[in-house]
C-alpha cells in the first residue's frame, strides 16, 4: 500500500524522475503517477504537461478520477472543485459567489519536462538538469523506449543490478553471456565530474543486443545520476547503447524504464528488440526481487564483493558521500 505523504530524502526530492512515457499523458483525461511516496496527476494544456498533486484539497479525493474541462483545467469529481494549469482553484460549484480563493484551495503543483519521450518530474527545485544522453540528438540514429518495468526493490538495487556485468553469463545465459566465458576482464574505474565510469569492459555475448549475431563487445557504463545510468558498446559504425531511469515510488517500490539507441541493424524492428529487452529484464525481475536486504547496503561490511565489483563499490561509497538515504541502509 502507497504511503499517504511524500518520503522526502534530501538527495531525490530535488532530483528530476522519469514517472510515465510522454504517449501517454493526454489532454482529455488526467494521469495518475507515484513518486517518493507522493501520488501525482498529470495531464497536457496545448503544447504543456501539468503536474499536480493529486488530491484535492477540498476532501482530499483523488483528482485523477475526474475530468478536463474545455479550458484545460482538472475538475474533482466529488464536488467539481477546478483547477487550473498553476494549480490555483477557479471555482466551487457548491458556492458560485466565492470568486477569490484562499491560498489553502490550490493544489501543489510540481516542475515538470518532457524529453526523450518520458515526462520528467521534480518534487522540490531542480539542482541539475536533465541528464544529456548524445545519442539521441543523432540524425542516424534510431530510438526507442522500453518500460515501465516494476520491481519490488529499491530503486539503488536495480541500478547496480544494470553495472554488474558477472551476472551476464548466468542470469542472461545465450543472451548476454555463456557460463563457458564467466570471467569479468580488468577494467578501467574513474569518477570525473560527479559521474561513475568504468571503460575497457570487454565481453563474449552470443546475442547481445536482440539482433542474433554472437560477439566479443566492449562496454563503456556511467552512473550519471543517483537513479540514472547508462551504457554505451561497439563503435561509431556499430552502436548500441541504453540509459536506464528507476522511479523511486516506495523505498522497496520502483519502476525502470529505458531508453534504447543504435545505429545499425535497420531491418531488425525497434518491437523486436523492445521484446528482447523485455526478456532480459524479466530474467533480471526475480534477482534483485530477492535480495535481502531489499535496501542497498552502504556499509561495505555487510556484503561480500568480488574484484570486479569495483564499479558497484564505487556506486556504493558516492551514494554515502551524497548522502543518499531513500532506499539504502
Amino acid at each position: 500500500m502507497l504511503t499517504e505523504t511524500p518520503l522526502h530524502d534530501p538527495v531525490l526530492h530535488n532530483t528530476w524522475h522519469v514517472v510515465a512515457l510522454a504517449d501517454h499523458v493526454k489532454a482529455n483525461q488526467p494521469l495518475q503517477v507515484h513518486l517518493l511516496g507522493e501520488v501525482i496527476a498529470l495531464w497536457r494544456i496545448e503544447d504543456r504537461i501539468v503536474a499536480c498533486q493529486d488530491r484535492c484539497p477540498h476532501r482530499g479525493v483523488s483528482l485523477s478520477q475526474g475530468s478536463i474541462d474545455g479550458e484545460g483545467a482538472i475538475v474533482c469529481p466529488y464536488h467539481a472543485m477546478s483547477f487550473n494549469g498553476e494549480g490555483y482553484c477557479t471555482r466551487i460549484p457548491a458556492d458560485l459567489k466565492i470568486t477569490t480563493f484562499p491560498q489553502a484551495a490550490n493544489l501543489r503543483s510540481y516542475p515538470v519536462m518532457e524529453k526523450y519521450g518520458f515526462v520528467w518530474v521534480c518534487l522540490g527545485e531542480p539542482t541539475e538538469d536533465i541528464p544529456v544522453f548524445s545519442e539521441w540528438n543523432q540524425s542516424d540514429i534510431t530510438t526507442f523506449r522500453c518500460g515501465p518495468y516494476y520491481i519490488n526493490t529499491s530503486a539503488p538495487r536495480i541500478i547496480e543490478n544494470f553495472v554488474d556485468i558477472a551476472h551476464f553469463p548466468f542470469t542472461h545465459q545465450g543472451l548476454l553471456g555463456d557460463p563457458e566465458f564467466p570471467e569479468v576482464s580488468n577494467y578501467n574505474l574513474s569518477i570525473e565530474n560527479g559521474e561513475i565510469c568504468a571503460s575497457d569492459i570487454h565481453f563474449y555475448q552470443p546475442n547481445p543486443e536482440g539482433t542474433g549475431e554472437a560477439k566479443s563487445v566492449s562496454y563503456l557504463y556511467k552512473v550519471v545520476r543517483p537513479l540514472v545510468a547508462w551504457f554505451r558498446k561497439g563503435d561509431e559504425h556499430q552502436l548500441f547503447s541504453i540509459f536506464i531511469v528507476v522511479t523511486p515510488v516506495e523505498e522497496t517500490r520502483s519502476i525502470a524504464w529505458l531508453g534504447v539507441a543504435r545505429n545499425y541493424s535497420s531491418e531488425v524492428s525497434n518491437d523486436d528488440l523492445r521484446a528482447f529487452q523485455d526478456d532480459v529484464m524479466a530474467q533480471d525481475v526475480p534477482m534483485v526481487e530477492s535480495q535481502r536486504p531489499q535496501k542497498l547496503p552502504l556499509n561495505l561490511q555487510q556484503e561480500f564483493h568480488f574484484p570486479c565489483d569495483k564499479m558497484s563499490i564505487a556506486y556504493r561509497k558516492w551514494l554515502h558521500q551524497i548522502g543518499l538515504q531513500f532506499g539504502t541502509c
